[in-house]
């Protein structure tokens, strides 16, 4: 198993299936020191691994990595949720299996065994003052391996 290949992997396979974004990375930069022209902004971050080793045959690992998506909405008559909504279920769309009739998970190209979202994806829409045109979305993800 190579934890850096499969990051990477990660990262390549959104940015490849991702339509419309302005800046992908995997070097999470704080959201204020995102531009509007560099927006919508995807930034791939690596998590915590666990490994659970299993008796007589390879370790089951488990990695973790966090998607930040930042979005700026320019226009005051829209929701900037509204623009992040789509962009959420880009990354859904993206990360669902490439061919579920063949194979019921996301393989990376064949480099692991699944890769999924798992759990809460926190949501932080304008605020006033606080946020004023912005949207953040932080979608956590998991990808299944063995070593």
């Amino acid at each position: 198993m190579d934890s850096e290949a499969i990051y990477q992997a990660l990262f390549d396979w959104l940015s490849m299936h991702i339509e419309g974004l302005a800046t992908v990375n995997r070097r999470l930069r704080h959201f204020s020191h995102v531009q509007p022209a560099e927006r919508p902004a995807l930034f791939i971050t690596q998590g915590n691994q666990q490994e659970v080793p299993i008796k007589g045959l390879d370790a089951k690992v488990e990695l973790a990595a966090e998607l930040y998506l930042y979005i700026h909405e320019g226009d005051h008559d829209k929701a900037p949720c509204t623009q992040l909504n789509l962009y959420i279920d880009r990354i859904r769309e993206a990360i669902k299996p490439a061919h579920p009739e063949v194979c019921e998970y996301q393989t990376l190209n064949g480099l692991v065994e699944h890769c999924w979202i798992d759990g809460t994806i926190e949501v932080y829409e304008a605020v006033e003052n606080l946020l004023d045109d912005q949207a953040i979305a932080i979608i956590p993800v998991r990808i299944l391996t063995t070593n």
